[in-house]
C-alpha cells in the first residue's frame, strides 16, 4: 500500500506520518492519498475529520486508522479487479483468507 498524504492539520499530518511511515511515498507514487479536506483526485482519497462524510472519524486510535485504512484499500482494490480466470482470483482470494484469519486471530487475542 503506497499512500501520500495531504493535510491541512499539522497535528493530523504528524500523526500519520508517525503511524503510516513505512506506506508514505509522493504523490505521483501514491495509489491512494490520505486528506482532512475534500481534494479532487485520480486516486482513491481517505477522507479523515469529524464530518458524517469521513472514512475515518476523529479521534482515532492507530490500530483504528490501520484497520478502516486496509478495508479501504481492498475495497478499492476489490472494485479494480476482474475475476476472469483462476490466475486472477487466486491472489484476490489469499488476500481475503488472510485478511479474515488476521480478524479471527485478533478475536482470540481478546478472548483469551
Amino acid at each position: 500500500m503506497k499512500i501520500a498524504l495531504i493535510c491541512d492539520s499539522l497535528l493530523l499530518q504528524q500523526t500519520l506520518q508517525r503511524y503510516l511511515k513505512c506506506y508514505i511515498v509522493t504523490k505521483e507514487d501514491a495509489e491512494l492519498m490520505i486528506s482532512d479536506r475534500l481534494i479532487r483526485s485520480n486516486k482513491p482519497v481517505f477522507l479523515i475529520g469529524h464530518t458524517a462524510k469521513a472514512d475515518l472519524v476523529i479521534p482515532f486510535t492507530k490500530e483504528h486508522l490501520l484497520d478502516t485504512l486496509h478495508t479501504f484499500y481492498e475495497t478499492k482494490l476489490d472494485d479494480e479487479i476482474s475475476l476472469n480466470s483462476k490466475e486472477e482470483m487466486k491472489p484476490f482470494i489469499e488476500r481475503l483468507n488472510k485478511k479474515h484469519h488476521n480478524k479471527i486471530a485478533k478475536l482470540a487475542r481478546k478472548i483469551s
